[in-house]
């Protein structure tokens, strides 16, 4: 009898897996593996340019006897700044929509550390510490004030322990110093005379302690316009001399106003000298002249005529 064979082709449990299963198997997980890793590398991409934008703001603190000057600068704008002395009570300024903030406080007697935190609009937050010293003792730097008294500066310095000198000159001049007297030790006055044109004047202040105090001012020297009233007759002879230039002449009679300048355009007359008559009315005569010269110093003068 013919026999015939039966042949199974189906694979047993346990055999190897074809070369070709294999290949394939690896390299789907290869392509997985690359997807995983261009997905991380991205990842880092976004981060490092998110970094990136975060700047900080630049804070800088300068010592000025007894305070302190604060300077933030930030490309954001500032929400606020908080400062403490050594952990006590926090101070706020508000940013108030600048990205420059510029702030005086006094600095405290003794050691000290300085706390302050800067916080952008953003929400990030800087912070800073930095310890300061002040001495005990006057640190005070004096006050200098000026006050025009007619053809005259006052110079008043004050000192709340002890004034001990002024220096005082104009333009490039060789100073002057007046010292204080005993009477008087907080404080020191001086009259001097004002210069003719523009001149720049130069105060130096110095208390016992040593703190200097400058103030510079530039001063435009003039002498207001002169007004001079004669009767000639039924007329009123009115003269105004200036010797910068006369701006303008203003006056009342009885009641009626009159001006060189009646439109108020500002024009000067150019002139140093104005002469004009003004006729008189019967019976009393009341008058009130106002001269001004081109620096805007004015002098009033009144008179009255009867006729």
């Amino acid at each position: 009898m013919n026999q015939i064979l039966y042949i199974d082709k189906q694979k047993k449990k346990g055999e190897p897996l074809e070369i070709k299963v294999v290949l394939r198997i690896f390299a789907i997980l290869c392509i997985l593996f690359g997807i995983i890793l261009a997905g991380q590398s991205s990842f880092a991409i976004l981060t490092k340019k998110e970094q990136a934008t975060q700047t900080e703001p630049l804070v800088e603190v300068l010592q000025e006897g007894e305070t302190l000057q604060i300077k933030v600068k930030h490309d954001k704008i500032i929400d606020k700044i908080v400062y403490q002395w050594n952990g006590n009570q926090e101070m706020v300024l508000q940013g108030k929509g600048r990205m420059e903030l510029e702030e005086i406080i006094d600095l405290p007697v003794g050691n000290n550390i300085l706390s302050l935190k800067v916080t952008d609009t953003a929400g990030r937050t800087v912070s800073y510490s930095q310890a300061y010293q002040r001495e005990e003792g006057d640190l005070t730097r004096p006050e200098i004030e000026l006050l025009v008294d007619g053809q005259k500066i006052k110079i008043v310095a004050k000192d709340e322990t002890q004034i001990d000198y002024i220096l005082y000159y104009w333009n490039e001049e060789e100073p002057t110093k007046v010292e204080a007297r005993e009477e008087a030790p907080k404080q020191i006055e001086e009259k001097i005379d004002i210069l003719k044109g523009e001149n720049i004047l130069t105060i130096v202040a110095v208390d016992k302690a040593g703190n200097e105090q400058v103030k510079e001012q530039t001063v435009v020297g003039a002498k207001k316009p002169v007004i001079e009233l004669a009767r000639e007759g039924r007329d009123l002879i009115i003269k105004v001399t200036d010797e910068e230039g006369i701006q303008k002449i203003e006056y009342t009679l009885n009641g009626v106003a009159y001006s060189t300048d009646p439109q108020n355009t500002g024009t000067p007359l150019n002139k140093k000298e104005f002469e004009f008559k003004q006729a008189l009315a019967d019976g009393q005569n009341i008058i009130v002249i106002k001269a001004y010269n081109i620096n805007g110093l004015m002098r009033e003068t009144s008179g009255e005529a009867t006729i």
